[in-house]
Protein backbone atom coordinates (compact mmCIF):
# COMPACT_ATOMS: atom_id res chain seq x y z
CA UNK A 1 0.00 0.00 0.00
CA UNK A 2 1.10 3.39 -0.98
CA UNK A 3 -0.56 6.73 0.52
CA UNK A 4 -0.95 9.81 -1.47
CA UNK A 5 -2.89 12.94 -2.21
CA UNK A 6 -3.99 12.13 -5.54
CA UNK A 7 -7.24 11.03 -6.87
CA UNK A 8 -6.40 7.74 -8.90
CA UNK A 9 -8.49 4.83 -10.20
CA UNK A 10 -7.81 0.70 -10.61
CA UNK A 11 -6.08 0.59 -13.77
CA UNK A 12 -4.37 4.16 -13.90
CA UNK A 13 -0.34 3.31 -14.37
CA UNK A 14 1.91 4.91 -11.86
CA UNK A 15 5.74 5.84 -11.55
CA UNK A 16 7.56 5.57 -8.26
CA UNK A 17 10.50 6.23 -7.32
CA UNK A 18 11.17 4.43 -4.52
CA UNK A 19 14.76 5.26 -1.97
CA UNK A 20 15.74 2.32 -0.21
CA UNK A 21 17.72 4.29 2.06
CA UNK A 22 20.85 2.05 1.79
CA UNK A 23 23.19 4.56 -0.34
CA UNK A 24 22.43 2.54 -3.72
CA UNK A 25 20.39 4.88 -6.09
CA UNK A 26 16.95 5.17 -6.19
CA UNK A 27 14.48 2.72 -7.65
CA UNK A 28 12.33 3.12 -10.32
CA UNK A 29 9.43 1.18 -10.79
CA UNK A 30 5.99 1.59 -12.87
CA UNK A 31 3.06 -0.14 -11.63
CA UNK A 32 -0.91 -0.12 -12.35
CA UNK A 33 -3.32 0.54 -9.57
CA UNK A 34 -4.98 -2.65 -7.94
CA UNK A 35 -7.25 -0.82 -4.92
CA UNK A 36 -8.11 2.58 -3.70
CA UNK A 37 -9.18 3.90 -0.13
CA UNK A 38 -9.85 7.27 0.72
CA UNK A 39 -8.77 8.40 4.05
CA UNK A 40 -9.21 11.24 6.32
CA UNK A 41 -5.32 12.66 5.29
CA UNK A 42 -5.46 11.38 1.27
CA UNK A 43 -5.25 8.29 -0.51
CA UNK A 44 -4.22 4.49 -0.16
CA UNK A 45 -3.30 2.77 -3.32
CA UNK A 46 -2.63 -0.68 -3.73
CA UNK A 47 -0.19 -1.23 -6.91
CA UNK A 48 0.87 -4.16 -8.78
CA UNK A 49 3.84 -4.21 -10.72
CA UNK A 50 4.06 -6.45 -13.73
CA UNK A 51 8.10 -6.13 -13.91
CA UNK A 52 9.72 -6.88 -10.78
CA UNK A 53 12.54 -8.88 -10.38
CA UNK A 54 13.48 -11.42 -7.44
CA UNK A 55 16.19 -8.65 -6.41
CA UNK A 56 14.04 -5.55 -6.50
CA UNK A 57 11.48 -7.08 -4.56
CA UNK A 58 13.97 -8.45 -1.64
CA UNK A 59 15.36 -5.03 -1.63
CA UNK A 60 12.01 -3.06 -1.37
CA UNK A 61 11.08 -5.48 1.13
CA UNK A 62 14.37 -5.18 3.34
CA UNK A 63 14.13 -1.28 3.08
CA UNK A 64 10.59 -1.33 4.21
CA UNK A 65 11.35 -4.00 6.90
CA UNK A 66 14.27 -1.79 8.17
CA UNK A 67 12.29 1.03 7.95
CA UNK A 68 9.62 -0.28 10.59
CA UNK A 69 12.12 -1.59 12.89
CA UNK A 70 13.58 2.00 12.87
CA UNK A 71 10.36 2.98 14.17
CA UNK A 72 9.96 0.73 16.53
CA UNK A 73 13.24 1.52 17.99
CA UNK A 74 12.40 4.98 18.39
CA UNK A 75 9.19 4.62 19.58
CA UNK A 76 10.08 1.72 22.13
CA UNK A 77 12.61 4.83 23.49
CA UNK A 78 9.71 7.20 24.75
CA UNK A 79 8.04 6.88 27.61
CA UNK A 80 4.64 5.80 28.28
CA UNK A 81 2.53 8.65 29.84
CA UNK A 82 -0.27 7.53 32.59
CA UNK A 83 -3.02 9.75 33.58
CA UNK A 84 -4.62 8.06 36.81
CA UNK A 85 -5.38 10.07 39.59
CA UNK A 86 -5.74 7.61 42.43
CA UNK A 87 -1.49 6.97 43.72
CA UNK A 88 -1.75 3.44 44.44
CA UNK A 89 -3.03 2.70 41.44
CA UNK A 90 -1.22 4.87 39.12
CA UNK A 91 1.69 3.46 41.00
CA UNK A 92 0.89 -0.43 40.18
CA UNK A 93 0.11 0.84 36.08
CA UNK A 94 3.60 2.03 36.19
CA UNK A 95 5.24 -0.51 38.13
CA UNK A 96 3.90 -3.07 35.42
CA UNK A 97 5.16 -0.38 32.61
CA UNK A 98 8.52 -0.75 33.97
CA UNK A 99 8.83 -4.36 34.12
CA UNK A 100 8.12 -4.72 30.46
CA UNK A 101 11.85 -2.59 30.04
CA UNK A 102 9.58 0.48 29.22
CA UNK A 103 10.02 3.82 30.27
CA UNK A 104 6.86 5.52 32.06
CA UNK A 105 5.69 8.86 33.12
CA UNK A 106 2.44 9.11 35.42
CA UNK A 107 0.27 12.55 36.16
CA UNK A 108 -2.48 12.23 38.44
CA UNK A 109 -4.27 15.44 37.46
CA UNK A 110 -5.93 16.34 34.00
CA UNK A 111 -3.75 19.93 34.02
CA UNK A 112 -0.70 17.74 34.59
CA UNK A 113 -2.13 15.66 32.10
CA UNK A 114 -2.11 19.06 29.45
CA UNK A 115 1.25 20.15 30.11
CA UNK A 116 3.15 16.90 29.94
CA UNK A 117 1.00 16.30 26.25
CA UNK A 118 1.04 19.60 24.77
CA UNK A 119 5.37 19.91 25.68
CA UNK A 120 6.42 19.98 21.93
CA UNK A 121 10.04 18.95 24.09
CA UNK A 122 8.53 15.76 25.16
CA UNK A 123 7.05 12.78 23.25
CA UNK A 124 5.25 9.98 24.35
CA UNK A 125 5.29 6.32 23.06
CA UNK A 126 1.33 6.43 23.93
CA UNK A 127 -1.31 7.06 26.84
CA UNK A 128 -2.54 5.11 29.34
CA UNK A 129 -5.71 5.65 31.50
CA UNK A 130 -8.09 4.09 33.92
CA UNK A 131 -10.44 5.08 36.31
CA UNK A 132 -10.32 9.09 34.68
CA UNK A 133 -12.95 7.52 32.03
CA UNK A 134 -15.42 8.61 34.42
CA UNK A 135 -14.24 12.08 34.49
CA UNK A 136 -16.29 14.20 31.23
CA UNK A 137 -13.69 16.52 31.26
CA UNK A 138 -10.05 14.33 31.07
CA UNK A 139 -12.34 12.17 28.44
CA UNK A 140 -12.72 15.35 26.25
CA UNK A 141 -8.86 15.90 27.02
CA UNK A 142 -8.31 12.48 26.21
CA UNK A 143 -9.95 12.18 22.67
CA UNK A 144 -8.43 15.45 21.97
CA UNK A 145 -5.50 13.90 21.94
CA UNK A 146 -6.06 10.81 20.47
CA UNK A 147 -7.86 12.31 17.43
CA UNK A 148 -5.91 15.55 16.62
CA UNK A 149 -2.45 13.71 17.88
CA UNK A 150 -3.21 9.77 16.85
CA UNK A 151 -1.57 9.01 20.51
CA UNK A 152 -2.07 5.57 20.90
CA UNK A 153 -4.16 5.54 24.11
CA UNK A 154 -4.92 2.55 25.95
CA UNK A 155 -8.33 1.97 28.19
CA UNK A 156 -7.48 -0.18 31.25
CA UNK A 157 -11.31 -1.52 31.57
CA UNK A 158 -13.02 -2.53 35.05
CA UNK A 159 -11.77 -5.59 36.92
CA UNK A 160 -15.22 -7.04 35.26
CA UNK A 161 -13.76 -5.71 32.07
CA UNK A 162 -16.99 -3.37 31.85
CA UNK A 163 -16.58 -0.12 30.20
CA UNK A 164 -18.25 3.69 30.74
CA UNK A 165 -20.32 4.32 27.31
CA UNK A 166 -17.71 7.57 26.91
CA UNK A 167 -14.59 4.98 26.69
CA UNK A 168 -16.47 2.56 24.77
CA UNK A 169 -17.00 5.07 21.79
CA UNK A 170 -13.17 6.23 22.01
CA UNK A 171 -12.39 2.06 22.00
CA UNK A 172 -13.70 2.27 18.32
CA UNK A 173 -10.91 4.37 17.27
CA UNK A 174 -8.11 3.03 15.64
CA UNK A 175 -5.40 4.00 17.88
CA UNK A 176 -7.46 3.23 21.27
CA UNK A 177 -6.06 -0.45 22.53
CA UNK A 178 -8.45 -1.65 25.49
CA UNK A 179 -7.59 -4.73 27.38
CA UNK A 180 -10.18 -7.61 27.61
CA UNK A 181 -9.67 -7.74 31.10
CA UNK A 182 -7.00 -5.59 33.58
CA UNK A 183 -4.20 -8.17 33.72
CA UNK A 184 -0.38 -8.00 33.07
CA UNK A 185 -0.49 -10.34 30.41
CA UNK A 186 -3.19 -7.86 28.71
CA UNK A 187 -1.43 -4.68 29.30
CA UNK A 188 1.54 -6.04 27.99
CA UNK A 189 -0.48 -7.32 24.83
CA UNK A 190 -1.82 -3.81 24.14
CA UNK A 191 1.45 -2.21 24.50
CA UNK A 192 2.95 -4.14 22.11
CA UNK A 193 0.27 -4.03 19.45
Amino acid sequence: MVTGDRDLRPGHLVHLLIDLATGEDTMSLTGSVRRVRDKNNGVSLAIAFPVLSADQEDAIHNAVLRALLRREAAASHLPVLVFEPRRRVREEIESEIRSFGMAVSGVDSLADAVRELEDEDTKYAGLVIHSVTHDARAMDVVEFFTRSESLRTIILPEPDGALCARAERLAKLSEVRVPRIWSRSELRRALSN
